[in-house]
């Protein structure tokens, strides 16, 4: 090649440069490029959507203020426990009925004042409702407990419905009102039984033989 003429040889080595095969411009990107964005796509992660969320603190509020009753010794909406009901069922009835009258932590305390303020008003009304014989000598309306129960005492005319038409119906006292002021039961009793009204509850109520004399 060295007798070619320069120009000729020119020409030669521009052909033999358009003869190299040109890069893949689809060609994918080097292993280092892959490991560099590999991490980004593997660590994103979906944000937490409301179902995913763990428990709030409201949530775990009305789980500390929860509370649950013992087994209620007879279904609702039966409300009567004689004295001829098996022995474990008295038993039952008896931590019920204290748990219906006992304060939690979420009840607002007890209001005396208010309290006394309805045994005056209630007086009336019970002796009204009094169908026993001696109402003269049994009847009253008593504040236990600083006002977290109320008794209804009779000589007659206590039955499930007695503490709600004692209390709603005649005086008109909403059972929630009285939830609001620390009244949590409201209590009848006559010559044969005693029943008790849950204030937290409306459709609580339980019912012992439990006969008074005085």
């Amino acid at each position: 090649m060295r007798n070619l003429p320069r120009a000729v040889m020119v020409i030669l080595l521009a052909l033999a440069a358009c003869d190299k095969p040109d890069a893949p411009t689809g060609a994918a990107p080097s292993a280092s490029a892959s490991a560099t964005q590999a991490p980004a796509t593997a660590t994103a992660a979906p944000s937490a959507t409301p179902a995913d969320a763990g428990p709030t603190e409201a949530d775990a509020g009305r789980t500390a203020s929860a509370v649950t009753m013992p087994e209620r010794p007879i279904p609702k909406p039966q409300t009567m426990v004689g004295s001829a009901a098996p022995i474990e069922v008295q038993q039952k009835a008896i931590g019920y009925m204290a748990a219906m009258r006992a304060p939690r932590a979420d009840d607002p305390p007890a209001d005396t004042a208010y309290a006394k303020d309805l045994t005056d008003k209630l007086r009336p009304i019970v002796l009204s409702l009094d169908t026993g014989a001696d109402k003269a000598k049994l009847n009253r309306v008593e504040m236990i407990a600083s006002g977290r129960q109320i008794d209804l005492l009779m000589a007659g005319g206590c039955d499930p419905k007695t503490p709600t038409r004692a209390v709603v119906q005649r005086a008109g006292v909403p059972l929630a009102t009285l939830v609001s002021h620390g009244v949590l039961v409201i209590r009848c009793n006559d010559a044969r039984i005693q029943c008790l009204q849950s204030t937290r509850d409306p459709d609580d109520v339980l019912c012992t033989t439990a006969p008074r004399h005085k």
